[in-house]
């Protein structure tokens, strides 16, 4: 658990404006259509970020970089752990950056199971085998954080990165699905705390 100071409110009004993460983080041709495979990027970053779990860095900010909703949290001193949680927990105690989301299940199941489009989208195929590839990421915001538009989001976690997981997952359980527990990668940064 991170040690919080007093004020530890999250203000995401400005969200997307700067991205906090040192340059050489960044792929080798990210703005381009040949982007250097997550091997050699780990190979030249990896030693600086041993603090974090690889599969964290390759799914977050490697494959995101500054499009990341989240790369204003400073990786410096960025803690790390891995939870496994009820999936109505994932659903239940996480805000986005738009706040408390509503969510469309009904949309979302047709979506991603391929009822809509003809072809099930990786989140779903994923989540086939009963877990996620990836654990999703998660920011710990113990007083809440302030969403985009301003309002104070009483959630206990901001989501990092998972998004089109979470309303799958949300579309699953609407519909009655019994869902194993999932692993989360739970983030605390002291310095934004």
């Amino acid at each position: 658990m991170c040690v919080v100071r007093v004020n530890p409110m999250i203000d995401l009004r400005k969200i997307g404006e700067e991205c906090v993460w040192p340059s050489h983080f960044k792929p080798v041709g990210y703005d381009d259509l040949h982007v250097e495979d997550f091997a050699s990027w780990w190979g030249r970053n990896g030693e600086k970020l041993k603090h974090l779990p690889e599969a964290l860095a390759e799914q977050w900010i490697f494959r995101h970089w500054h499009d990341s909703v989240a790369s204003f949290i400073p990786i410096e001193d960025l803690q790390c752990r891995e939870e496994n949680w009820p999936a109505i927990d994932f659903v239940s105690k996480v805000g986005t950056v738009r706040g408390n989301e509503p969510l469309d299940p009904k949309h979302d199941f047709d979506v991603f199971s391929g009822r809509k489009t003809g072809e099930k989208l990786l989140t779903a195929k994923a989540m086939d085998s009963g877990r996620w590839d990836y654990p999703v990421v998660v920011l710990e915001t113990p007083e809440g954080f302030i969403d985009c538009i301003g309002v104070h989001i009483q959630a206990k976690y901001f989501l990092v990165e998972g998004h089109k997981r979470r309303r799958y997952l949300n579309a699953l359980l609407e519909r009655g699905a019994s869902i194993a527990d999932q692993s989360v990668f739970v983030l605390c940064s002291p310095s934004l705390l």
